[in-house]
């Protein structure tokens, strides 16, 4: 079989024939200097040890190892001690001479991994120390010698076992860690391109990156279409410059704490700008505010700060202002006529003598429509009022357990006919600074409420309790518990939302237009207080309301119903 000659693998990391070498030259040129200087014994065993070691050097480069297994180079190594026993035994000598030249062919070997290796050349190596004894070739204390001789040199073929067997491990992990980095530096890469291509696609919202200081340092295309400016523009710009002045009041470095909120402390911002453009166009921009951690490796690196995604909420905004505005105009329209309802319902009361009973309750059918008709517009109109900034609230002295108790007097003929009891415990009195028409509205919404959702037999709980914060500071704690169909869990944060009516509200076809628990919440929020709802469906709803005492003022409050 002809072994076709490359070259090539002589350069490769695991050269089979270049580790031979070393031994094999060592082993020509001694069979050389002991021919030429010397009269050795055997002339032909000492050719022989030279053709020997220059064959295996040879079969290294030339054999194609890729295709054999691992194993048989381990026999190189093993062929080149024999070749350095005969070269002993040719020279014949009365002294060893070439035991130093053995420790070519074992540390060769010895490097190799596996256990098998060092064992092996172990074996060879006292093979070679013991020629002389077998053969007998007349040397003084051989078997001494040998002993002596692999006690020296058996622990140093050992140690440099281990500490290139140690080598060969690190590298391997080296290695693997290498190509792991390799691997996360690319997903890094791609991640990078793939978020880029993202951000340079979103056109409809704007990303501004800004540093500590709220210098903008990174734009995509869509802060261009969404802030009216170009990237040049922006680019350097403090973002408080994009904003209006009261919106940027107390700073946090050189961005405004109102801009950050949240953000400021670790968490997540979310509001709404009121930008001018530079054509003097104005937008309500929607803003998230998140902390950014620095980024390196990109070209500019930037350091942390803060990021900023702004959508265009100007549409949203425009109809949401209109619908306020016929809220209102369609509230103030509808207020006369439902006077003048009312207002004659009471003359009839005047002639209640002359009324038959079919008629009295034909009236009393009248005056409870035109009531509920008042309390939706009042609603409405209060709703409006307060999207539209205006502070209703006046502040006086009330008890809130008599407002408490005259809006469940006020409910308990639709709780009678739903078949529902209404009760109210907690204190005597609870004294506190609110507005005894909007501290009205709150309860009456969320007693309906507990009525209209309770099933027949069932009962509302009314609780009304003075309690002092931390600070020590009064506040009243208002609590409508029912025992009626509750709310899904994915439902209940949207509750409060104006026009908002749940599945089962629809479903069934409750009467209302999901007013009153938005409307509830502005008064709450208006208030300086806090409301929290818990529902389980099928076990009812619990609304906490906490109101502290409104901050007292001599300044004149406009009143809901004007």
């Amino acid at each position: 079989m002809v072994v076709p000659v490359r070259w090539t693998w002589w350069f490769e990391d695991d050269a089979v024939g270049r580790r031979e070498v070393p031994a094999t030259v060592g082993i020509v040129v001694c069979a050389v200097l002991v021919s030429v200087a010397f009269k050795p014994a055997h002339p032909a065993i000492v050719m022989l040890a030279a053709a020997l070691s220059v064959s295996v050097m040879v079969f290294g480069l030339l054999g194609d190892w890729s295709r054999w297994p691992a194993d048989w180079r381990k026999a190189l190594p093993l062929v080149q001690m024999v070749a350095v026993a005969l070269l002993d035994v040719g020279t014949g000598t009365a002294s060893p001479n070439f035991d130093t030249l053995a420790l070519l062919p074992v540390v060769s070997l010895a490097v190799r991994p596996g256990r098998s290796a060092v064992v092996l050349s172990l074996v060879g190596f006292a093979f070679i120390l013991l020629v002389p004894v077998v053969v007998d070739i007349g040397r003084e204390y051989a078997v001494l010698r040998a002993c002596v001789t692999f006690l020296i040199i058996a622990p140093l073929v050992v140690g440099v076992h281990l500490v290139v067997d140690m080598a060969v491990g690190q590298a391997k992990q080296l290695a693997a860690a290498r190509d792991a980095l390799a691997v996360a530096a690319q997903e890094v890469r791609d991640s990078r391109d793939t978020l880029a291509s993202i951000l340079a696609s979103a056109t409809e919202q704007g990303f501004l990156a800004t540093d500590a200081q709220g210098v903008i340092v990174s734009v995509n295309t869509g802060a261009e279409k969404v802030f009216g400016r170009s990237a040049a523009d922006l680019l350097g710009r403090p973002v408080t410059e994009l904003v209006a002045a009261d919106q940027v009041e107390g700073g946090t470095g050189s961005v405004g704490r109102l801009l950050l909120g949240e953000a400021a402390d670790g968490g997540t911002e979310v509001g709404e700008w009121d930008v001018l453009l530079p054509d003097g166009t104005r937008r309500y921009l929607e803003i998230v505010v998140t902390p950014r951690p620095p980024l390196a490796g990109t070209a500019p690196e930037l350091p942390p700060g803060y990021l900023f995604v702004a959508t265009d909420v100007t549409g949203r905004h425009e109809e949401q202002n209109a619908q306020d505005e016929f809220i209102g105009l369609v509230s103030h329209e509808l207020r006369t006529p439902l006077a003048s309802i009312l207002g004659y319902v009471d003359l009839l009361r005047l002639e209640e003598g002359r009324l038959d009973a079919e008629q009295q309750r034909y009236l009393d059918v009248v005056e409870r429509s035109a009531h509920r008709l008042q309390t939706l517009v009042d609603d409405l109109l209060t709703s409006a009022q307060m999207a539209a900034g205006a502070d209703l609230l006046r502040p006086e002295d009330v008890d809130v357990v008599t407002v408490v108790q005259g809006i469940v007097e006020s409910q308990r003929p639709a709780a009678e006919a739903a078949g529902v009891s209404v009760l109210v415990d907690g204190d005597v009195t609870v004294p506190l600074v609110s507005d005894a028409q909007r501290l009205a509205q709150v309860v009456d919404n969320l007693v309906s409420n507990a009525v209209k959702y309770s099933s027949r037999g069932g009962h509302v709980q009314v609780t009304v309790t003075a309690e002092a914060d931390v600070s020590g500071a009064r506040r009243a704690h208002i609590r409508v518990s029912d025992e009626g169909r509750g709310i899904a869990a994915d439902e209940l944060e949207h509750v409060t939302e104006r026009f908002y009516r749940t599945r089962a509200t629809r479903q069934l076809r409750v009467r209302g237009v999901g007013l009153g628990l938005s409307l509830v919440q502005r008064i709450v929020d208006t208030h300086g207080g806090t409301m929290t709802l818990s529902s389980e469906p099928g076990v009812g709803t619990q609304v906490d309301v906490l109101l502290p005492d409104l901050p007292r003022s001599g300044e004149a409050r406009p009143d809901a119903a004007s």
